[in-house]
């Protein structure tokens, strides 16, 4: 019979038998070449995650905070109300730069002023996700939302329910929000140094999310020099901590928490098949296939023969397909192919580079 194997994750882990002697695998054989397949907590095996939230389209964020981010390549998720003044007054900025060097923008409603109505909540809500989806029109319709501190909703937690179903929204509490202005009624002196939020994302491994407002001026705001020391440390430890945006991080947590299973198939010296399972009866999809809003690739280890050293995998055909090439990685002696899969997409060729 031929190899292969789908083994159900077990709760809190996330390791999978890759080898089944019993259908024939020994230590020589095909099957008996790779090791367990390994999904990580975290995207290309880092240590924790971290996320830089921006709200209310602030001047200060598009002229101080997006160009150290760039100079960095670091991303942020800007949470942002199309219809405002001070939105437009920085259009090129959240309609070219966003999009062009891989930052969110996400949905903070058109107005930043609430609803009377459900009418009204509909436009502010409704409108605000098509303008998002209309700049990426690659990306999933999935987005984060928050409706706004300060504003009253006059509708049901019903209505809400379904506005937030309809525009395939999600909400995410930040872990902190920063301001270390000491004339503010929001301020922290631990905020002169954010040295420790990330730090604490590493140490604990966690996934961290930090909200921020006006950046060295306006509101709630944070001086460009915490900042600058913040973005430092990010960039020097990026080896350690995986700086994503909060779609990113939401989805990759959601996809990683409802795995089922890995399935490693075909395998040869050559290489060998793959795939990733997670439960949909875990994920709120929203009424849609998995794969339609759950683009989040997972990162798979699988130990490999020492005699690897560069791979291919490509999952899917097409426009759609996922095709990368990876060079292994050493992990306690052992050689290790490290790559990402789309959940519950095709079974991904992954193959060894001739030399």
């Amino acid at each position: 019979m031929p190899f292969a194997v789908l083994v159900p994750l077990l709760a809190g882990g996330a390791r999978c038998e890759a080898g089944d002697t019993s259908a024939g695998g020994s230590a020589a054989s095909p099957a008996g070449l790779y090791g367990e397949p390994e999904v990580m907590e975290f995207k290309d095996g880092k240590r924790g995650a971290f996320t830089l939230r921006f709200d209310d389209s602030m001047v200060s964020q598009a002229d101080v905070a997006l160009p150290h981010l760039n100079a960095r390549g670091l991303v942020g998720t800007f949470f942002v109300n199309p219809e405002l003044d001070r939105h437009k007054a920085r259009i090129d900025t959240w309609e070219v730069m966003c999009p062009k060097f891989g930052h969110e923008l996400a949905n903070h409603t058109l107005h930043h002023e609430g609803a009377k109505t459900y009418e009204e909540a509909e436009h502010e809500i409704g409108e605000c996700s098509r303008y998002i989806w209309k700049l990426y029109p690659e990306r999933s319709r999935l987005l984060p939302f928050a409706r706004g501190g300060g504003t009253t909703w006059d509708i049901g937690d019903d209505e809400m329910r379904e506005l937030t179903s309809r525009y395939f929204l999600f909400r995410h509490r930040p872990a902190h929000s920063v301001c270390d202005d000491p004339d503010n009624e929001y301020y922290s002196s631990e905020d002169t140094d954010l040295r420790h939020l990330p730090r604490r994302a590493i140490d604990e491994r966690i996934w961290l999310e930090v909200l921020f407002h006006g950046i060295g001026g306006e509101w709630i705001s944070c001086s460009e020099a915490s900042f600058v020391g913040l973005v430092d440390f990010l960039a020097e430890n990026r080896d350690k901590l995986w700086v994503a945006t909060t779609g990113d991080a939401w989805k990759y947590q959601q996809e990683y928490q409802a795995l089922s299973g890995v399935a490693l198939t075909a395998p040869s010296e050559e290489g060998f098949r793959i795939a990733v399972e997670c439960d949909e009866s875990k994920l709120d999809t929203y009424g849609l296939p998995l794969t339609e809003l759950y683009d989040q690739p997972l990162t798979v280890r699988v130990p490999v023969p020492q005699s690897w050293s560069h791979f291919t995998v490509v999952q899917g055909r097409g426009k759609e397909a996922l095709a990368d090439s990876y060079e292994t990685i050493e992990v306690g002696g052992q050689r290790i192919a490290q790559f990402d899969l789309r959940p519950n997409g095709p079974a991904a060729v992954a193959r060894a580079e001739s030399e």
